[in-house]
């Protein structure tokens, strides 16, 4: 199936004055791929999941989709447009689990959101390392959220699943340009064999999100995203 990539340019509770929202305008220049980029601009919170939710109800059937934020709060129309059961591979240095962090459907709440999806199954999370004690008390309660190690992702068998990466998964000597930084990361070769594993399966779509240029000047950040991204595509 062709793979179609997708911009979603919106971080509405970002917590500096510029963030994700360039992060698809940086990763595009990295790239050298011309790819259609939704206009989120002067959009809520709101308005914007219905315009994602849209695409990809549209074209989820025709190709493979992949797409780049903007924060991690699309993630959440995307699956939202899935009809069969799915599971998730999580990679994200957080949780997400809020259910309510500035807005409902914030970056901060979107895998609490995606867990009320009745065709969720399991999310696989993969580099957490920063949670919060109101996320920890979730965890608690819930068997459908399993904390793993990446070298477990091959030893994991499911049908039909989607790939979520926020670049913070990453140490940040790797990608610094992100809105919260975590160390002890995983590294560049863990994550593009973690990749390079989950293509040989089921997989339905994928998104990357939370690159922050104005965070730093060094571009490794978008040069990172692009390599994640042209391992999908290769």
């Amino acid at each position: 199936m062709e793979v179609k990539l997708i911009g979603a340019p919106i971080a509405l509770y970002k917590e500096f004055e510029t963030g994700a929202e360039k992060g698809v305008a940086a990763i595009r220049k990295e790239l050298g791929i011309r790819f259609q980029s939704l206009n989120l601009a002067n959009c809520t919170q709101e308005s914007a999941n219905d315009k994602i939710y849209a695409k990809a109800k549209k074209l989820l059937n025709k190709y493979f989709l992949f797409f780049i934020g903007g924060d991690h709060s699309i993630t959440y129309p995307i699956l939202k447009a899935q009809t069969k059961p799915f599971d998730v591979f999580w990679f994200d240095a957080h949780p997400d689990l809020y259910d309510f962090y500035k807005h409902k459907f914030s970056h901060a709440t979107v895998m609490r959101r995606i867990l009320e999806l009745h065709n969720c199954r399991t999310i696989y999370l993969i580099g957490n390392r920063a949670i919060e004690p109101e996320e920890k008390e979730f965890l608690k309660d819930t068997e459908r959220v399993k904390r793993i190690h990446f070298n477990q992702i091959k030893r994991i068998h499911s049908r039909r699943y989607y790939v979520t990466i926020d670049m913070d998964v990453l140490d940040p000597r790797e990608a610094p340009a992100v809105d919260h930084p975590v160390p002890r990361g995983l590294s560049m070769t863990q994550l593009i064999s973690s990749i390079k594993h989950l293509k040989k399966g089921n997989i339905i779509g994928c998104d990357l999100v939370e690159v922050v240029p104005d965070n730093d000047s060094s571009g490794i950040t978008e040069k990172n995203a692009a390599e994640i991204i042209q391992t999908f595509l290769s």
